[in-house]
Order: structure tokens, then sequence, then C-alpha cells
């Protein structure tokens, strides 16, 4: 039976987002009105230059901290470092190799530090040690903030330094508001998923459990799996339940079982879609599509054009999938291949959300061999 998920619902968690947001704007200010009348600042178009530059760079290493703090968290938490990328540069251990590349961040992620447990944890060991890695993000900025503000205050006046306390103070406090983006979500909201507050706890811990087991989605137990099809079944409505059933179906492809893939890809993919932007429902909905052309059945899809027509732009590999899919139905195989190829480049050694991309690798090849 589907559970009841009112709170995934956007519109209805907006005002709360809205108290949070407004509460820690209205915080900001006693922290840096005292400075202004004790320090006498002037403000002209020279210190104002000034604090747009420090903005910046405090904007840059207030990201650099928050991902480390996550890493250095899970770390302690047991994890295996993965990799962490901060704008564009991002560090890569897989395997053997390790890997310094510069690739501009998966589905609008500013930052991202991405570790796994090595070992099969039981939901009661699994779920501390989880909260541990998130909260290590956010509260690092946090604390880099109170740092930095108490200097202000008692040794080290500086308009530059109050600017960087505030933004990491802002960067901490805006992480912990429990809300999702365009189907990204924010820390507090992982936390909330955890601790029973917002739906979502199975799809958060099955998806560390499934990374743990394999990242790649070969080599997973068969109960994982069954559990995975189970907590998307009955949470179809939770964004992360479209990126779930990405890696569920890449799993079922690869193990050949398309009609099990495309079961659960009835329920999830090609959804009402609740807000313009949404990187994960594309996913799904790619997913499902990759399963119908595997299938031979994409061309009988009703309504197909239309159903690839929503997917959007947000998720440069999904955007180009989504457009080859276009020239095949077209029988256009000049732009089917200029677009696979496209997704390749993409693609290129590793992707910090595809990974080693094997996946789409094969799914390139099956299109490029593909009859029009």
């Amino acid at each position: 039976m589907k559970q009841e998920e009112p709170s995934t619902n956007p519109k209805k968690r907006n005002w709360k987002q809205l108290v949070l947001g407004l509460t820690i704007g209205i915080g900001l200010w006693p922290v840096f009105l005292p400075y202004l009348y004790k320090y006498d600042v002037v403000i002209d178009a020279k210190n104002m230059l000034v604090i747009s530059a420090a903005m910046f760079v405090s904007i840059f290493i207030a990201l650099i901290i928050h991902e480390c703090g996550h890493a250095v968290a899970g770390k302690a938490a047991g994890m295996v470092f993965m990799n962490i990328s901060i704008g564009p540069f991002v560090y890569v251990r897989s395997g053997d190799r390790t890997l310094i590349l510069f690739q501009m961040p998966a589905l609008g992620y500013m930052g991202r530090a991405m570790l796994r447990f090595p070992d099969r944890l039981t939901d009661k060991d699994l779920i501390p040690k989880l909260k541990l890695y998130i909260l290590g993000g956010p509260l690092v900025n946090l604390l880099t903030a109170v740092i930095a503000i108490l200097l202000v205050y008692t040794k080290l006046p500086s308009g530059i330094l109050l600017t960087f306390g505030m933004i990491n103070l802002l960067f901490g406090s805006i992480n912990l508001i429990p809300t999702e983006n365009n189907g990204m979500q924010t820390d507090g909201r992982l936390l909330a998923m955890l601790s029973g507050k917002q739906p979502g706890k199975e799809l958060v811990l099955l998806s560390y459990r499934m990374m743990q087991e394999d990242p790649e989605g070969t080599d997973w137990r068969p109960e994982t799996v069954q559990a995975a099809e189970e907590a998307v079944r009955n949470h179809s409505d939770h964004p992360i339940a479209g990126a779930l059933f990405y890696s569920l179906a890449s799993h079922y492809l690869m193990m050949e079982k398309a009609a099990n893939a495309e079961a659960i890809g009835r329920i999830v993919a090609f959804r009402t879609r609740s807000q313009k932007v949404d990187p994960l429902q594309d996913m799904a909905d790619i997913a499902m599509i990759h399963i119908l052309h595997q299938s031979d059945n994409l061309k009988e899809e009703p309504g197909i054009r239309e159903k690839l027509a929503v997917i959007g732009t947000t998720e440069k590999v999904t955007r180009h999938f989504r457009d080859a899919y276009t020239a095949y139905l077209d029988n256009n195989r000049n732009t089917m291949m200029k677009e696979l190829d496209v997704v390749e480049k993409i693609l290129g050694k590793w992707h910090s959300l595809y990974l080693e991309g094997h996946y789409e690798k094969k799914r390139i090849e099956e299109i490029r061999a593909s009859k029009l």
C-alpha cells in the first residue's frame, strides 16, 4: 500500500522555508551592525568593492570548509573516501587510480563530498554514522563562523574577517534548513529524513547501502534490490525515488532484466511534474526511455515525443540522451550520432554523478547500433 507523504509537496513546505530563511537573515544583523557602530566604518565605493571581493572569496573558502567537514566527519564515522568536488575541481579515488579533474558540477551542486561505508551495517548502526557525516559540513561552517566573529570583536577587527564569518554562518545555517531545491536535498532535510521527521528514511538508507555493496550497481545483494524496489513503490512521489529508480534500471538492464525495470518504471517515470526544473525526475524518465529502447518498444510507446520533450536541460548527460532519442525517432542518424558523441565526451574518464559510467557508455554503444 502506498504511503501518504504530504510533506514532499513543495507548496506545503514553502511557508516554513520562508520563515526559517527570514529568521536566519534577521539573525545576521546583530552580528554585523555592532561592527559598523564600534569602528565607524565608512561605506564608500572602495570599501564596497573590497567587501564584494571578500564575499566572493569567502563563499569559495566556505564551500571548501563545508565539503572537508563532510569528508572528515565521514572518515570519523568509518567511511571510505570516494571523491570531493569544489566547484569545477574534482579529486577522485577510484580503485587503484587517483584523478584530478576539471568538470562542471552535476545536478547544480556547488560542491560535494562522496564517501561510502566499506562494510554492511545494520540500520541501527548506520543512522548515527550517517548523521555524523551529514552534520560535519554545516557544523564546521558554524564553528568557523563563531571563531571568526569572536576574533573580529576581540583581537582582530576586520571587515574582511567579519564577512568571512558571516558567509560561513549563512552557509552552515541554510544547509541545516530541511528543504530541497529542484530535487536536491539539503543536509537539514537528509537529517530530518533519517530522524523520521520527514519521509524518505528508507530511500536514504538504501542509497548508502547500495553504494556500500557496489557503487556501479552490478553486484548488489538480491535482498537489497528487493528492498530498493519496495522503497521506490512505497515512496514514488519522493524526489530521491527517481534517482533510486535510475540505479535500479541500470542494474536490471545490465543484468538483461528489462521487464523487471519496466514494471518499476511505470510507477516512477513519466509522472506529472510539480516543478518545472526537476533533474531527478529527468533521470527517472530517461531511465525508462533506455528500458523501452532496449526492449525495442520505444517507437510504440504512447506519447513518446511529449514524454521526451518534458525532460529538462539541467543535467547534461540526460539532456543529450534525450536529444539522441528524439533524433532516433526522427530517423536522423547524423544528429543521433552527434548527440551520443557529446554524451561520451561529457562522461569522460569519470563523472561525479555516473562515476565510471559503464552503464551509460554501454547505452551509447547500443543506441549507435540501432536500426532506424
